[in-house]
């Protein structure tokens, strides 16, 4: 396999597995507190196993380092990211709950 295609690959398999988890997420929590605070702190905790399983798998396409380090560093604030706006939904979901 070309390295090309293997870096195609692997990003498309971290956006899939990035979809598939934000669905779950987001289905499965849809107007619970407590499942969408759960959500986002899973996000968080997930996220050294996204940066260090996307560096390992990039570096053997990418034999200088450089890349796989842009891209785990990449997909690993975009992990973040997500957890965060989840967490701050959750927070959303309370405060209008509360004001009811």
């Amino acid at each position: 396999m070309s390295d090309g295609l293997g870096l195609f690959l692997t990003i498309v398999l971290e956006i899939f597995v990035f979809v598939l988890f934000n669905y779950y997420a987001f289905k499965k929590s849809a107007g619970s507190i407590k499942r969408r605070l759960s959500a986002g702190v899973i996000f968080l905790v997930l996220t050294p196993l996204i940066f260090f399983g996307t560096l390992f798998f990039v570096l053997i396409f990418d034999e200088g380092g450089w890349g796989a380090g842009i891209l785990a560093v990449f997909f690993t604030a975009l992990y973040i990211l997500n957890g965060i706006i989840i967490l701050l939904s959750s927070l959303h979901i309370y405060l209008t709950k509360k004001s009811e």
